[in-house]
């Protein structure tokens, strides 16, 4: 649940979006509704739609805010890492920054829309899953020329490994209708995925 606090400084657009984000994760899209939002909100449904014009706008909102800081994070954390295991956790700990602030709604949302026929959203999803992907396999490929990384490894299917997992941590709150952060200890985390590929 979002706090008291937290929500006062934000703007109702904000607030439309931290709780469509909170419906999403723990009720899923059928509840997913002008009516339910509004109802958390202590507005009416019509006072929804001033401020987005769509149900569809808010998803895009969730989605693109998304996208634009985890890939943001990808690119400060590439520049400012010293070594390749550096950039790596930077990157990782800004993603689930990220994921934690958008309560897991995205992949969720990712899974969703992966089955589904529209189009307007998986094409945004894709592009973002496609970049990333490429992004962290650089970082994989430049530890594996420094020795730093197991050479037998393919860099775009570690890098999905990364993203895989953080979807699995998602999935498995929701799934055991878990309180409190998707991934509760991050460094423990990512020690765990750092431990399947870096040389000893």
């Amino acid at each position: 649940m979002v706090k008291g606090e937290e929500m006062e400084k934000l703007s109702t657009k904000e607030k439309i979006v931290k709780i469509a984000a909170e419906i999403i994760v723990k009720e899923g899209l059928r509840k997913f509704t002008a009516k339910n939002i509004a109802s958390r909100l202590g507005m009416t449904d019509a006072a929804i739609f001033k401020h987005y014009s769509s149900m569809d706008d808010i998803i895009l909102a969730i989605i693109t805010d998304y996208v634009s800081r985890c890939s943001k994070s990808a690119e400060i954390g590439i520049k400012k890492g010293k070594t390749v295991e550096d950039k790596l956790r930077q990157v990782l700990k800004t993603h689930i920054e990220v994921l934690e602030d958008t309560k897991g709604a995205v992949p969720i949302l990712c899974f969703d829309f992966s089955r589904s026929d529209n189009k307007k959203f998986t094409k945004i999803l894709h592009s973002f899953v496609q970049d990333y992907k490429q992004r962290l396999a650089q970082v994989i490929k430049q530890g594996q020329e420094e020795g730093v990384i197991k050479k037998e490894l393919n860099p775009e299917e570690t890098a999905m490994f990364f993203l895989g997992s953080i979807q699995a941590k998602v999935f498995a709150k929701v799934i055991e209708q878990r309180e409190g952060p998707v991934i509760p200890n991050p460094d423990v985390f990512i020690n765990e995925l750092f431990y399947g590929i870096m040389e000893k």
